[in-house]
């Protein structure tokens, strides 16, 4: 398994027991459940998903999407 869908994994777990879906969480931030899980899959990278990701779930940022992750760098659209 890769680490992008390690990750993946390893959020959705974390979101089930902290009660909340992908979905709940994307539309709490204001972005779509698409953005989201483009970030946790490691497609796309946005600091504001990825902060949101680790706040919710107790991770921190850096040790969820590590610097040298692959992905494209800035900010998705909401």
């Amino acid at each position: 398994m890769d680490v992008n869908k390690m990750r993946q994994q390893i959020v959705k777990l974390h979101l089930g027991m902290a009660q909340t879906t992908i979905t709940e969480l994307a539309e709490s931030i204001g972005y779509s459940r698409s953005a989201v899980s483009n970030v946790l899959a490691g497609r796309k990278r946005s600091p504001t998903i990825e902060a949101a990701v680790a706040e919710r779930t107790g991770f921190r940022v850096e040790d969820l999407w590590p610097a040298t992750g692959s992905g494209k760098k800035g900010d998705m659209k909401r």
